[in-house]
């Protein structure tokens, strides 16, 4: 989708349905990092835990695990 095409669809929301949009979006960002803070505050224990914090940060550690794991 290009630029021109999300300010085209954008342009014929009302500004109610984009307040709803800018507030829907802001909420998610606010809980995936109060995700990201409590997960700092836990150290990972094993290797499934690092790939759910990777995960967590947006981070793809699985095949970078899967190389040390062949070399091990």
């Amino acid at each position: 989708m290009t630029e021109e095409e999300i300010f085209g669809r954008l342009a014929t929301l009302s500004t109610e349905q984009l307040d709803a949009i800018q507030n829907n979006l802001l909420e998610k960002v606010r809980e995936k990092e109060a995700k990201r803070e409590r997960l700092k505050k836990l150290p990972p224990r094993t290797s499934n835990d690092l790939e759910a914090l990777a995960d967590m940060q947006d981070l793809d550690l699985s095949s970078l695990l899967r190389d040390a794991k062949r070399y091990t």
